[in-house]
């Protein structure tokens, strides 16, 4: 469920889940807020292909079923309390004294326009959330996230031990899984992960966290980074060998804006050449 080859695939995302649940009458989708949302068939058998879609809904249904909690008051107790985030949470409208102001949304009509090319979008959750949902509406600030990430980029602690941390950014896929993965990633996707053609099997795979690259990619991250996306163009990755965990927020959709894409690629490439220059400055004063 966490890889996303279980067979769980968001209805907005295929044509056959689509027409599946227009002809079943479903008022429930991808966006409504609710677990209801994703009961659908399975669009493939686990294990035997690779497609983005409900795993960690779902899994975050179970944590709910172990625990005995909601999914936001397990959050809340052993991630977020433990990171000192105090913005996080599934529910803003329960807090509306002790959070961040909710920021637009913003909506791309048009592409090579600018500023004009933006104008007021919405935000397409439906609100308030009837369902904490593992793969959609946690409500959160950069502050708050780089804690995550932070702690996850120097071994896990509080929340994780070191071994776990290895485990959770271990490749898990399968070969057959693994070919599948490139073609129904996206365009930008594959970009931001060096993929430059849907056969290349071999420059990323999937972890229990995110997608990993393989394969160093020139003046950029190193292979064995971990990195995912959120739907309003949110992009972060964690590269431990180069000691590097960083993010880039926006409130952008639809999805894969291609010039976000090439922010975030030049950013980063930014970002490394100024650690080469700054580690070759500090090795140049060793040497004298």
């Amino acid at each position: 469920m966490l890889c996303h080859t279980a067979g769980f695939v968001y209805d907005t995302s295929s044509p056959l889940l689509h027409e599946w649940s227009k002809y079943h009458g479903r008022k429930a989708h991808t966006f409504c807020g609710s677990i209801a949302g994703y009961e659908l068939p399975l669009l493939f058998q686990p294990g035997t292909a690779w497609a983005y879609g409900a795993g960690l809904d779902w899994a975050g249904k179970l944590i709910e079923h172990v625990t005995g909690s909601t999914l936001g008051d397990y959050m809340q107790d052993n991630i977020w309390s433990k990171l000192g985030a105090t913005s996080t949470t599934f529910h803003p409208e329960k807090r509306p004294d002790s959070l961040p102001p909710l920021l637009a949304m913003g909506n791309r009509k048009s592409v090579g326009q600018g500023v004009k090319s933006v104008s007021q979008g919405d935000i397409i959750l439906e609100s308030p959330v009837q369902d904490d949902l593992g793969g959609i509406g946690l409500y959160s600030t950069p502050t708050d996230f780089m804690k995550l990430l932070t702690a996850l980029l120097q071994g896990g602690g509080p929340l994780l031990s070191n071994a776990s941390v290895d485990l959770l950014f271990s490749p898990q896929l399968s070969e057959i899984t693994r070919t599948a993965m490139p073609k129904l990633l996206g365009k930008q996707m594959r970009r931001l992960l060096g993929i430059k053609d849907v056969n290349d099997v071999d420059q990323a795979d999937h972890c229990l966290g995110g997608t990993v690259t393989l394969k160093d990619i020139p003046g950029r991250r190193t292979r064995e980074t971990v990195n995912w996306s959120g739907l309003p163009n949110l992009h972060w990755w964690v590269d431990r060998k180069t000691g590097v965990a960083a993010a880039l927020f926006t409130q952008l959709l639809p999805l894969g804006d291609a010039a976000v894409t090439d922010l975030t690629i030049e950013l980063e490439k930014a970002l490394y050449r100024n650690i080469r220059l700054q580690r070759g400055h500090l090795n140049g004063n060793a040497r004298l």
